[in-house]
């Protein structure tokens, strides 16, 4: 027997967010289906890539289904799509990922797009570092190199071409920011007096987060050098009230990188969330 499903309307909005307070992500999600029992949903809001300028939908499944009622309720939210919605995005916690509602998501062409880790960090000895090697804070006249790391960072998680040039300025303009107010920070390590690898951070509160880390020499990407500068933003964010540190894996075309994740598993980092997207093209 199939589920009803219907538009979500005023008050059951009201209701939804009540039990889901603590879902950031619904702030933007001005529509939505509902299954006629009102114990799960599907909300959305639409909005324009910063960097692709294609307009997409973000939408926030909400509920607890066994698999053929999200096949329902899934089927109902991308129906709505108007022509210029040329993808859907949904982050979803691990457990979902790997339940009903996971599968639900790839059945219906929903493939990996960003993992977002995590792991519990303290504050251990600082790696001890070769002669001629350190690792310092960007000094001025290194942003350059700062900009051109996160730009590759940048670029490996676009799902559509952008020009090289407009990334490049996107980038400037957001880290100018960053840096300016405090909210990010670069670190790099200098080897032979030569810049070899870039971390991008933020602290807020007790919750740090690697930006991103980047050697952006394949001939250096071997002397191990994301590892140290990794083990250093740690005791770092650490020593500084840090307990816990955020990160992010791109896996490439929906694939996902198992020896990294497998790496960075031995290392304490978990997966707590999946962003995956659909093409609607």
């Amino acid at each position: 027997m199939r589920m009803n499903v219907r538009e979500i309307s005023l008050a059951d909005r009201d209701r939804v967010r009540a039990w889901t307070a603590h879902e950031a992500s619904l702030d933007e999600c001005a529509d939505g289906v509902i299954t006629d029992d009102g114990e799960s949903a599907v909300l959305w809001g639409d909005g324009m890539h910063p960097l692709t300028e294609r307009w997409e939908r973000q939408i926030v499944p909400l509920g607890e289904r066994p698999i053929e009622d999200w096949h329902d309720l899934l089927k109902a939210s991308l129906r709505s799509l108007p022509g210029d919605i040329g993808q859907v995005r949904v982050e979803i916690r691990r457990s979902a990922h790997e339940g009903a509602l996971g599968e639900a998501l790839r059945a219906a062409g929903f493939v990996d797009q960003i993992l977002r880790i995590r792991k519990n960090i303290d504050v251990p000895e600082e790696p001890g570092l070769p002669s001629g090697v350190a690792i310092r804070l960007l000094t001025d006249g290194e942003e350059q190199f700062a900009v051109h790391c996160v730009c590759l960072a940048i670029t490996q998680a676009l799902d559509a071409p952008v020009p090289a040039a407009h990334v490049r300025q996107f980038t400037r303009n957001w880290l100018d920011e960053g840096w300016s107010s405090g909210t990010l920070r670069s670190y790099v390590v200098v080897a032979h007096g030569d810049l070899v690898a870039h971390a991008l951070v933020s602290l807020d509160g007790t919750v740090g987060e690697l930006v991103d880390l980047v050697v952006p020499d394949a001939y250096q990407r071997s002397n191990g050098w994301s590892r140290v500068l990794s083990a250093f933003v740690e005791t770092r964010l650490a020593c500084e009230g840090a307990s816990q540190l955020g990160g992010t894996v791109v896996t490439p075309d929906g694939v996902r990188p198992d020896q990294l994740v497998a790496s960075l598993s031995r290392s304490g980092w978990w997966i707590e969330t999946v962003s995956m997207i659909r093409k609607s093209g």
